[in-house]
C-alpha cells in the first residue's frame, strides 16, 4: 500500500493485545498489515549459510551474465512471485492490478470524483433516490425524485452504469445535467468533488429497516454506529442487516460493528496462530467506545458473504444477539498477512480464526436460521462469450438467451439452444420495451441490459427479505 494509506491503517485503535496490526478479511484478503519484506540487498548480502544463498547466486548469475539486460526488479519480483506460488494457496499472491487497488481502496474508504447523488432506474427512466449531504448535488436545486435527462447534452437511456460513469469524472472538472421536477426542465451546472461513498446503506419496509452493508471498510463501523443512532431516534423497532454479496474487508470494522451489538465481555472471535495458540477477542470499551443497541438483528447472508461478514454473522449468532436468513455463507477462516515491499504489495496466510464458539468455518460457512433457495434470477449464468447472437444460431449462449428471456416472462417454456424464431421474437420485445433498437439480435449492449434487468427483478422479487420480513418479532427474541 502507499505510504499515506498505511498510516491511516495503522492508526486505527485495535485491542491493546494488537495495537501494532490491523487485520483484514477479504475473500483472498484476511490479513495484518505489516512492513517488512524481502529486498535485493538481502539477496545479495546473504551469507553461505543462509537458505536464500542459492537464490541469491542464481540473481547474481542471471543479473551479470543473461544475454539480455534484465532489471533487478524484474528478478525481484519473480523471486517473490515464485515463493508466494510455491505455497500453492489460493488465497497467497503478489497483489496487482485490481487486487492491490481493492485492498487499498479498503484500507482507506471508497471515494470518487462526483456530485453526491444516488440514482435509480425506475422503468425506462433514471431519478435521484438520494442526496449525499455536503456534496455539490447537496447545494443545488436537484431534489430527490427528479428524474436525470440528460448528462452534458447526451440523452440518458435506461443504464445506470453509462449514467455513473458519466456522472462522474476527474476532481474539479464539470458536468452539466439536464434535469426534470415534477413539469419542470432545468440545467445545471456542478463541479466534481471527492465523495466518500459509504458502504452502509438504509431502507425501510413498514417500519422495518434494512441496514445493507457491501463490505466492511475503514469507515464502516462509524457509519453504522451513525445508522443505529438514527434508528433508534426514530424508535425503529425492527432492524435487518443484509450481508449478501459482502467479501468482508477490514477485521477491525467488523469487530467494532458486531460490538455494538454484544455485552462487555463476550467472545466475538478467536484467532490460532502457527503454533496452535488460541486467543479470544472479547467485546470492550475499547471496541464499542460504550456504544450498544437492544436491537437483536436479522442477517441476510449468501454464499458469496464471505471473511469478515462472516466474522460478524457468526460473533451476533452464537452469541444468541442475532437469527440469520438465506444461504450457507462462503467459508473463508484464513488469515493472511498483507505486506510491501518497494511499491511491491503481497499476501500470505498467517493463521486461521474461529468463531466464538471455536467453530473453524473454513469451506463449510455458516449455515442460516432460515434457509431460503436461491431465486430463478441468482441461478442464471453469465454469457460464456461476447460473440453477437443471431437468428439460426445454435449453442450455450443461445440456451443462456432462452433462460434470461424465460425469467422475464418473454419466452414461455422453449430451452432448445436454437436462435429460432420464437427466441427472435422475445429479443425483439425486450428491445421494444427497453427502447433499444429492434434488430432481433443480442450484441454486448443488449447482454449488459438483460444483467440490468435479472438484477432489478431480482430486487423486486427478492425471496430472501421477504422471508426475512415475515418473521415475527417474538420468534426473533426466542432465538
Amino acid at each position: 500500500m502507499a505510504k499515506e494509506n498505511k498510516k491511516q491503517v495503522r492508526d486505527i485503535k485495535a485491542p491493546s493485545k494488537y495495537r501494532k496490526v490491523i487485520k483484514f478479511c477479504l475473500v483472498g484478503i484476511a490479513g495484518l498489515i505489516l512492513g517488512s519484506g524481502l529486498t535485493t540487498a538481502y539477496f545479495l548480502n546473504s551469507q553461505k549459510k543462509s537458505p536464500l544463498a542459492d537464490v541469491a547466486k542464481i540473481y547474481t548469475a542471471i543479473h551479470q551474465n543473461y544475454y539480455q539486460k534484465v532489471s533487478s526488479k524484474t528478478l525481484t519480483n519473480g523471486a517473490i512471485n515464485g515463493m508466494i506460488s510455491s505455497l500453492n494457496d489460493p488465497f497467497s499472491q503478489v497483489l496487482q492490478g485490481t487486487e492491490a487497488k481493492e485492498v487499498n481502496q479498503v484500507a482507506k474508504g471508497a471515494s470518487f470524483a462526483g456530485i453526491g447523488i444516488q440514482m435509480k432506474l425506475v422503468g425506462q427512466k433514471i431519478f435521484v433516490e438520494a442526496i449525499v449531504p455536503k456534496t455539490p448535488a447537496a447545494k443545488s436545486p436537484i431534489k430527490s425524485g427528479d428524474q436525470i435527462v440528460a448528462v452534458d447534452g447526451h440523452k440518458v437511456k435506461a443504464d445506470l452504469s453509462w449514467v455513473s460513469d458519466h456522472v462522474r469524472g476527474k476532481k474539479g472538472t464539470q458536468v452539466v445535467l439536464t434535469m426534470k421536477h415534477q413539469k419542470t426542465i432545468f440545467k445545471v451546472t456542478l463541479t466534481r468533488q471527492k465523495i466518500q461513498q459509504s458502504s452502509v446503506s438504509v431502507s425501510y419496509y413498514n417500519g422495518t429497516a434494512v441496514v445493507a452493508v457491501s463490505q466492511f471498510d475503514v469507515n464502516t463501523s462509524k457509519d453504522l454506529k451513525t445508522t443505529l443512532k438514527q434508528l433508534t431516534h426514530k424508535k425503529t423497532k425492527r432492524l435487518i442487516i443484509d450481508l449478501r454479496n459482502n467479501p468482508g474487508g477490514i477485521m477491525q470494522a467488523a469487530l467494532e460493528s458486531a460490538s455494538y451489538f454484544l455485552p462487555n465481555g463476550a467472545v466475538i472471535m478467536q484467532y490460532r496462530d502457527r503454533t496452535a495458540a488460541k486467543t479470544q477477542i472479547q467485546n470492550d470499551k475499547t471496541l464499542n467506545k460504550g456504544y450498544h443497541v437492544s436491537m437483536k438483528p436479522i442477517i441476510l447472508i449468501n454464499s458469496q458473504t464471505a471473511s469478515a461478514a462472516e466474522i460478524f454473522t457468526a460473533a451476533l449468532m452464537e452469541n444468541h444477539r442475532a437469527t440469520s436468513v438465506g444461504q450457507t455463507s462462503y467459508g473463508k477462516g484464513t488469515v493472511q498477512q498483507v505486506s510491501e515491499q518497494k511499491g511491491i504489495e503481497y499476501k500470505f496466510t498467517i493463521a486461521k480464526w474461529l468463531t466464538p464458539n471455536g467453530t473453524w468455518i473454513n469451506h463449510k460457512g455458516i449455515k442460516p436460521t432460515y434457509k431460503v433457495p436461491l431465486s430463478v434470477y441468482e441461478k442464471l449464468p453469465e454469457f460464456e462469450s461476447d460473440t453477437d447472437l443471431k437468428p439460426n444460431m445454435m449453442g450455450l449462449d443461445v440456451a443462456i438467451l432462452q433462460k434470461y428471456l424465460q425469467a422475464l416472462n418473454l419466452l414461455p417454456n422453449h430451452l432448445t439452444g436454437v436462435f429460432d424464431q420464437q427466441t427472435e421474437q422475445a429479443v425483439l420485445k425486450y428491445q421494444q420495451q427497453n427502447g433499444l433498437s429492434q434488430t432481433g439480435q443480442v450484441n454486448q449492449q443488449l447482454r449488459q441490459q438483460l444483467y440490468l434487468s435479472i438484477a432489478e427483478k431480482e430486487a423486486q422479487d427478492d425471496n430472501v427479505l421477504a422471508r426475512a420480513l415475515s418473521i415475527e418479532n417474538q420468534e426473533v427474541q426466542n432465538k
